[in-house]
């Protein structure tokens, strides 16, 4: 199974960053405060030792400059000795940051053959290398990017140091690794650049209104039809802002459903409602979520649904929670709201 750890090493496999060990010695100043001639290093590898003590969880570790700090500045003339791992380039946390963002442009709007979001856990081994390179590519602009500030020098005496020449061979293995990228994704249909099919959204002439479109279903599915919501343009106006915060509820039919949620209000003498629709506008209701104040004051609200609720949810319907205020002011207002996916059931 494809890792973000695996995804990690082999990007510093493909731009030159792989780790390597040292150790380092000195004799204790009086500070607390020491920098390694070796950065960034790996804080989570990192062993450090004063006269032969283990003081490694009294230290804290800058990584990407390779300063070590004391909690307590060790004893004058103490043997201080420091070994661990560096890096080239790039600290585990830097390169993940990269990755990750790598990972969510390579799988933008990609789902797998259960309908599921496509993330790294369910990442086909195929699929590795390519994104091991998008996120070689990413990390190799930030190399460039630091490359730019670089100017090249000349002096009177006719001495020439062409420091810029750094940033063009940058930018030319970029582009190569894109080729490479590039014709790899095309072979596979995967990334960014794959062929997709969709299905051109109709207005009605007569009404103005988008005509629904549903999801094609095998032959004998007779589940209900499962309704494409797609975002609707704003046509050059403003969007709607909007106060409530996001959350979307995850189940799968026939489940019993439960989840905690922390409001940033006072329950106290407050009516707390939630229901889900098959859309924002629709007046039927799927089903009424069961609320348990577990903690009035400190907002805390445990949200239900039983396994009979559950098995007439759809695929895939929108939800929201109202707290309504105690009389006299009776003031109502949404703080939560999303959508709900519902995975289908197969034991019965």
């Amino acid at each position: 199974m494809t890792t973000l750890a695996n995804i990690v090493d082999r990007v510093r496999l493909e731009i030159g960053d792989s780790g390597k060990s040292f150790v380092w010695q000195v004799s204790a100043t009086g500070t607390d405060r020491y920098e390694v001639p070796y950065s960034p290093i790996d804080a989570t590898t990192l062993a450090v030792f004063a006269d032969g003590v283990d003081v490694s969880d009294d230290v804290v570790v800058e990584e990407h400059t390779g300063v070590v700090t004391f909690d307590t500045a060790p004893t004058i003339s103490d043997n201080i000795v420091v070994q661990g791992t560096y890096f080239r380039f790039f600290t585990n946390e830097e390169l993940t940051l990269i990755i990750e963002g790598a990972i969510k442009e390579h799988l933008y709007n990609r789902t797998d053959g259960f309908g599921r979001t496509m993330t790294v856990t369910n990442l086909p081994a195929v699929e590795e290398f390519p994104v091991a390179l998008l996120g070689a590519i990413q990390a190799l602009y930030t190399l460039a990017t630091d490359a730019a500030f670089d100017i090249s020098i000349s002096t009177p005496d006719g001495v020439s140091i062409p420091r810029s020449e750094r940033f063009r061979q940058l930018i030319d293995i970029v582009n190569e690794r894109k080729v490479q990228y590039d014709d790899l994704c095309k072979a596979l249909n995967i990334g960014l650049t794959r062929i997709e099919v969709f299905t051109l959204r109709r207005i009605s002439k007569s009404t103005n209104r988008y005509i629904p479109i549903y999801m094609p279903q095998e032959v004998d599915d007779r589940t209900p039809p499962q309704r494409v919501f797609i975002p609707i343009p704003t046509y050059g106006g403003t969007p709607i802002p909007d106060a409530a915060s996001l959350y979307d509820l995850v189940f799968t039919q026939g489940d019993d459903f439960s989840v905690v949620q922390t409001l940033p209000v006072d329950l106290t003498g407050c009516e707390v409602k939630a229901q889900l629709r098959l859309y924002p506008e629709s007046a039927a209701i799927i089903a009424e979520v069961a609320v348990a104040y577990t903690n009035r004051v400190g907002g805390i609200v445990t949200l239900s649904l039983t396994a009979d609720q559950t098995t007439r949810v759809p695929l895939r319907c929108f939800w929201d929670l109202q707290v309504t205020e105690p009389a006299p002011a009776s003031l109502i207002e949404t703080y939560l709201r999303g959508q709900v996916f519902c995975k289908r059931q197969i034991t019965r």
